[in-house]
């Protein structure tokens, strides 16, 4: 498969921006640890299966990496490149794929009671099937990501 790190072209596929909010009852340096060490994704990410380091010092501006998923019985790959990260306040990071690249946009706000907000805000362009689905059924890719916060909210509360 052949991928590249790259931003979003507007002239190809389906375009979508959303957010989704995630509260956590821990505190948020220990959110934003958890959430960018690859090796404790498998617990909470379904699917994941291993990062590769590509180019770049991992866990630094810059950096990419290889992510391997399996959905299914299918392998499934995507670029990951760090685009700018002020912990524990917030980090970008970009994903690319055959049929998708998206920017996520992580914030992480301290809550009274000692816990953590996050959220996170979603550009995606979608193509093929990715992008017939993001135009038929748009809310399907915000459940998604509010699962997958979910997942992260209950592995971190453990």
């Amino acid at each position: 498969m052949a991928l590249s790190k790259g931003t979003l072209n507007p002239n190809s596929g389906a375009m979508m921006k959303y957010f989704a909010e995630q509260k956590i009852d821990l505190h948020r340096d220990r959110v934003v640890e958890l959430l960018t060490d690859h090796r404790q994704r498998r617990h909470w990410q379904p699917g994941f299966q291993s990062m590769e380091p590509l180019e770049g010092e991992p866990g630094t501006v810059g950096a990419t990496s290889l992510l391997n998923f399996r959905v299914g019985d299918r392998p499934f790959e995507m670029i990951e490149t760090i685009l700018a990260k002020d912990f524990p306040r917030s980090y970008m990071v970009s994903y690319v794929s055959d049929q998708s690249a998206s920017i996520s946009r992580n914030s992480f706000e301290e809550t009274d009671d000692g816990g953590t907000l996050w959220r996170v805000d979603l550009e995606m362009k979608l193509k093929g099937l990715y992008g017939l689905m993001a135009m038929l059924r748009p809310a399907a890719f915000k459940q998604q990501t509010q699962a997958l916060m979910r997942s992260f909210a209950d592995f971190a509360a453990r």
